[in-house]
């Protein structure tokens, strides 16, 4: 499964310094590469993407067939808006 990671989200896991939230990041990106359905569906203004949780914070991403689009790394407080 082809995996692309927009701008946003590059720049929002670029301002993560700890070692063990990259970490974690990795893991979340693996868990969703082996089933993209794992996530949260959303609704609303974001119907269509899914949340997956690193606490506190999210990674909001789409999938289609054999395509996963990383939009966003965000603590949970701002990551919906």
């Amino acid at each position: 499964m082809k995996v692309i990671y927009t701008e946003e989200f590059k720049t929002d896991v670029r301002k993560v310094k700890d070692k063990k939230i990259q970490g974690r990041i990795k893991k979340a990106v693996q868990k969703i590469k082996d089933n993209p359905e794992i996530g949260k569906p959303l609704r609303y203004d974001l119907f269509g993407l899914r949340s997956i949780q690193i606490p506190p914070f999210r990674i909001l991403y789409e999938f289609r067939e054999d395509l996963i689009i990383l939009h966003k790394f965000e603590h949970r407080k701002g990551v919906y808006r």
